[in-house]
């Protein structure tokens, strides 16, 4: 593994809520720190988190508690926050280059790409757009512990 590894909002999600493939993530995450890995995430990544937590509250599928657990839990994850220079031009390049409506998502692909590190994630519409034409960038479906 590399130093770093990023992961996008989808996988943290599932490392704290209870979702398809939360397995899978939890087992990468366990490799990660095994590896001695540091996991890095472009600044945007806690609010989109956040916010997943508090839907699935809102929509009755987590408790308020729950959703504070969750929240407490995710919050606690050794998770740095990495804006280095060029991200936001590298992310917007990136967006018109496979022709993304918006940017989040590119976001942690840039970051990967100027950390040299493998991102992984669990969208489906960005792998799709990706079309595997950067390898660095992980299917979460694919992660084998």
């Amino acid at each position: 593994m590399n130093a770093y590894v990023c992961v996008d909002a989808c996988v943290a999600a599932k490392w704290v809520l209870p979702e398809h493939d939360s397995d899978l993530a939890s087992d990468l995450f366990a490799g990660i720190v095994a590896g001695g890995d540091s996991i890095i995430a472009p600044p945007h990544m806690p609010v989109e988190v956040v916010n997943t937590i508090r839907k699935k509250v809102r929509r009755g599928e987590l408790t308020p508690a729950e959703g504070e657990d969750a929240l407490s839990a995710f919050l606690a994850l050794p998770v740095s926050i990495s804006l280095p220079d060029g991200l936001h031009e590298a992310a917007f390049l990136i967006a018109q280059r496979f022709d993304r409506p918006t940017v989040y998502d590119t976001y942690y692909v840039a970051l990967a790409e100027i950390a040299a590190c493998d991102m992984w994630t669990a969208d489906q519409k960005l792998l799709n757009a990706l079309g595997g034409r950067l390898p660095f960038v992980k299917s979460l479906g694919t992660f084998a512990s």
